[in-house]
């Protein structure tokens, strides 16, 4: 449902990804493992102000895992229910993708043109990885409506 890579960009414009599993995208952005998207292996999510991101260690400090807990929601972004579990409620006024609305939201707030092939990079995935860690933002976004105070 989500695809985590590293990203590269010149001017703006992604020139390169690369495909990642989940852990390697997060315990890199945690600072844990070495990559040189991030050479000084700082904790991204504590300097870009994500809460809920954080190495689980146990009694002797040995890391045993991590916690990501905005990770968990971004589905809820692309789908009106879970596709595998339904019984969990999603934020998506469509089934399989955002309305226009939601559509223009996410392309206003972060830069996405297309939910299914682009990337959410940088301040934006930092931004959004905030975002639907606040339940008022939620509700925007779940109630995304044509702007009626803009003008015509």
């Amino acid at each position: 449902m989500i695809t985590y890579a590293f990203v590269t960009t010149f001017r703006g414009k992604i020139v390169g990804s690369q495909i990642v599993r989940k852990d390697r995208f997060i315990y890199t952005a945690l600072g844990h493992w070495p990559h040189n998207i991030n050479p000084n292996r700082e904790n991204l999510f504590e300097k870009f102000g994500v809460d809920s991101c954080f190495l689980v260690v146990n009694e002797r400090n040995k890391v045993v895992g991590y916690y990501a807990k905005p990770f968990d929601e971004l589905w809820k972004i692309r789908f009106y229910e879970h596709p595998y579990e339904f019984d969990r409620p999603g934020w998506s006024q469509g089934q399989y993708v955002p309305s226009i609305y939601q559509k223009e939201f996410l392309k206003r707030e972060y830069g996405l043109n297309n939910i299914l092939t682009d990337y959410i990079y940088g301040d934006s995935l930092f931004k959004l990885l905030r975002n639907v860690q606040n339940p008022g933002w939620v509700v925007q976004y779940k109630t995304a409506s044509r702007d009626t105070t803009s003008g015509p």
